[in-house]
């Protein structure tokens, strides 16, 4: 466990391989809408399942018949012993998970008062200890989305001579792959992450439609379970790490930085959660000249690009939304304001219509010093939690 089947489901449900951004948004979105209702109905058992449940109970629970419509989940039996007597410790164990198999990062002990799954970031944990022992698997990360309707009211800063529409389409790629096995209990785990942000002038014929601006953005964390309240909120993960940001350009247009960071994620039962992460660059040396190619390409950016990011969060039963907020410290600092909000399509469970605004600086690294405001339309593959 889990089986092909439910394997498959969780990648519809956004964990995919790396590879070239077209073809990865191609295959991710003819997958999701190929998903039946019996394996949607096994992944809905699994995260209910209790410990030592086998794939042939789930099986068995699923019920499927052209009278009665599409699967539906059986109850679980009153019989199965809850799980502080299934054997082994609650902590460092992905709940819905059996024993054997390879385990993700935990969640915190199991309150016997409050249901499986109650909790936005908790529920994001648990489905992904499910794939935690395969080789290679890659994990979402941030949000991946794909905006092919992306309208800014403000014409970007370095646009040049060249014309630059206002019109473009903007997608994201996110992933993360652990780089340890569950340490400690299952409570600490290191992590490769990944995300890469594109701006595309794809309606832009006069300049051969190209990619105006991508951002790379690699990083490697450590996450710990804290298993601790913090005001009233549960504080289900804490991470520190390095990350790296460039658009890979170089000359007047080379813009990069790297920062250590620290982040902590907070839920309670219901669909609230936030994310707190705070970072502090790390200098680099001034340049010899402009055209030289060592030094520090930007040594403004952190005024304007801020010293940590704060985000409210809303996973609801339908509707999901992301406030963002960015701001610098720095006299005169400066700062950006997003709101996401994503919904079901009703193509498929797992693909979510999108709608994306921002408001400041620092959107790319091309225009940081620049203040754009953008709107955008698209589809989700997955969203925070």
């Amino acid at each position: 466990m889990p089986t092909g089947s439910v394997r498959a489901g969780f990648f519809r449900a956004g964990f995919f391989r790396a590879g070239s951004a077209f073809v990865a948004w191609l295959v991710l979105t003819a997958s999701a809408l190929a998903q039946t209702p019996e394996e949607r109905c096994l992944l809905d058992a699994l995260r209910q399942a209790a410990p030592r449940t086998t794939v042939e109970e789930l099986r068995a629970r699923c019920v499927e018949s052209p009278a009665a419509g599409p699967a539906r989940v059986a109850p679980v039996p009153e019989s199965l012993p809850p799980p502080s007597e299934a054997g082994g410790p609650v902590v460092g164990s992905t709940v819905g998970v059996v024993r054997d198999t390879p385990q993700g990062l935990s969640v915190a002990p199991v309150s016997r008062s409050k249901p499986v799954g109650d909790s936005p970031v908790r529920r994001r944990i648990e489905e992904e200890g499910v794939l935690w022992g395969e080789r290679f698997a890659l994990l979402p990360h941030r949000p991946n989305y794909l905006l092919p309707f992306s309208h800014s009211l403000d014409t970007p800063g370095t646009a040049g001579a060249a014309p630059v529409q206002r019109n473009e389409v903007k997608f994201q790629i996110s992933f993360k792959f652990p780089l340890t096995p569950p340490l400690y209990d299952g409570r600490l785990a290191v992590f490769f992450g990944y995300t890469g942000q594109s701006w595309w002038q794809a309606y832009n014929s006069e300049r051969s439609s190209p990619f105006r601006e991508y951002s790379h953005e690699p990083e490697v964390f450590a996450s710990w379970a804290p298993a601790m309240q913090l005001l009233g909120w549960d504080w289900r993960v804490a991470s520190a790490g390095f990350v790296h940001q460039s658009n890979g350009r170089s000359g007047e247009f080379s813009r990069s930085w790297n920062r250590l960071f620290a982040e902590m994620l907070l839920d309670r039962p219901g669909p609230w959660w936030i994310g707190l992460r705070p970072w502090w660059r790390i200098p680099e040396s001034a340049k010899s000249s402009p055209d030289s190619p060592k030094g520090d390409d930007n040594p403004d950016i952190t005024r304007y690009a801020g010293h940590g990011e704060l985000r409210f969060g809303y996973a609801g039963a339908l509707q999901n939304w992301t406030l963002t907020m960015r701001h610098s410290l720095s006299a005169g600092g400066k700062g950006a304001v997003q709101l996401d909000y994503s919904r079901p399509t009703g193509f498929s469970p797992n693909l979510r219509w999108h709608i994306q605004y921002f408001d400041g600086y620092g959107e790319n690294l091309l225009d940081y010093q620049t203040r754009i405001r953008r709107i955008g339309l698209g589809v989700m593959l997955n969203d925070w939690y």
